[in-house]
């Protein structure tokens, strides 16, 4: 655990509560804006580590100069700002102790879902990639739901893994149109396989797959249409049927319901070896004190 004044300075001390050797005992780091500990571990820690500053930014960043936490803390926010943005300023006024970024606000619903993940191994079988992005496109569609929207159109994109020099690589992606806004599962995974049939190349070994949500829009003001519509007495079913399997699932247990059984050991689900215990909602997993 981390606790400090800002954000910025909580995730710092967050990652030296697991990885320093001099917290790792208690598990606990408490963080202050001018303390010399705070100096100490900003300096050690490479500017790319910090949370909300990527890749790209930090080799800009090694071009001015600035190679560690404590390198951005001392720069001048105006130029930060007038050489990234808004965002990378709030980063250094929250590394000197100075609260600058707020929670999103979750109660405003969100203009684009996409739901992915990285396999546990690589695959080249088209089924795994089907029951991977079944799975991503279900996931979606709870979260699509829960927000009260519906979506027109889906984003599919696979890849190869990019560190993997010594494989060939593809990444691709497209764009499949629905018929009609919809929040159905059945249709937003019917969508993404067939634009997942389009990109997907024999000889490529696949290291993620995913999909996003676009033209998303209240479920309230859906646009109708005049193509392929859709009956209130469907529209009535669909409803029903969607709202009985997201009751199910969340009384129930994430997964108690679902669009297709995956496949025992398949190369996309997570390895999870260095899981953190989950003590609060595993019996098995329980802290047991002597």
């Amino acid at each position: 655990m981390g606790f400090a004044p800002t954000r910025v300075l909580a995730k710092v001390a967050n990652q030296a509560a697991k990885k320093h050797p001099a917290y790792k005992q208690h598990g606990v780091c408490k963080l202050t804006a001018d303390s010399e500990t705070t100096k100490a571990l900003l300096k050690q820690l490479p500017v790319t580590e910090l949370w909300g500053v990527a890749r790209r930014t930090g080799e800009r960043l090694r071009v001015m100069g600035i190679e560690s936490a404590w390198d951005l803390r001392e720069a001048d926010p105006k130029r930060i700002r007038q050489r990234f943005s808004v965002m990378q300023e709030r980063i250094v006024w929250e590394l000197r102790g100075q609260p600058s970024i707020q929670l999103d606000d979750m109660s405003q619903p969100r203009q684009q879902i996409m739901v992915s993940r990285s396999f546990g191994r690589l695959t080249n079988d088209p089924r795994q990639l089907r029951e991977a992005l079944r799975h991503h496109a279900a996931r979606a569609g709870e979260k699509l739901r829960k927000q009260r929207s519906v979506t027109s159109a889906i984003m599919v994109f696979i890849r190869t893994n990019p560190f993997r020099k010594d494989l060939p690589q593809y990444r691709q992606r497209v764009v499949i149109s629905l018929e009609r806004p919809t929040d159905d599962s059945r249709e937003i995974i019917a969508a993404a396989v067939q634009g997942l049939r389009r990109l997907w190349r024999k000889g490529y070994a696949y290291h993620k797959v995913g999909l996003m949500l676009l033209d998303l829009s209240p479920k309230a003001n859906r646009q109708l249409t005049l193509e392929t519509p859709q009956t209130d007495e469907a529209a009535k079913r669909s409803e029903r049927l969607m709202m009985t399997m997201d009751k199910l699932n969340r009384e129930l247990g994430k997964g108690t319901v679902q669009l297709g059984l995956p496949r025992k050991g398949n190369a996309w689900a997570l390895r999870s070896e260095r899981r953190t215990p989950r003590y609060t909602t595993k019996w098995n997993e329980l802290l047991v004190v002597k």
